[in-house]
């Protein structure tokens, strides 16, 4: 039989369940994620590693918080559509070669 009655979690399933979601929207953000920490890693001067960990994070913010908020009227289309920000910032940050001065 369906019990009809209001769906109860214990405090451990609703850890489990946020914690299934935030590495699953992670995981989903890394194309765009380490496209940006790759661009961080070229910018970076002294700590290059530390410089991509940080523009990975900012990034992983910025594209699960995009495909957060699109999610409720896109549904599955909404991960790539939260690609797109963090992508036009690892365009727009890409360093340009400079031209050899002869």
């Amino acid at each position: 039989m369906i019990p009809l009655g209001a769906i109860h979690f214990t405090p451990a399933e609703v850890a489990l369940i946020l914690a299934i979601l935030t590495f699953g929207s992670i995981a989903l953000a890394l194309p765009a994620t380490l496209t940006l920490a790759w661009v961080g890693y070229r910018r970076g001067t002294t700590r290059k590693a530390a410089n991509a960990l940080w523009y990975w994070f900012g990034g992983t913010a910025l594209s699960v918080a995009t495909t957060a908020l699109a999610a409720g009227h896109l549904g599955w289309l909404a991960v790539p559509i939260g690609w797109i920000p963090t992508l036009l910032l690892a365009v727009a940050l890409n360093p340009r070669p400079t031209p050899n001065a002869s």
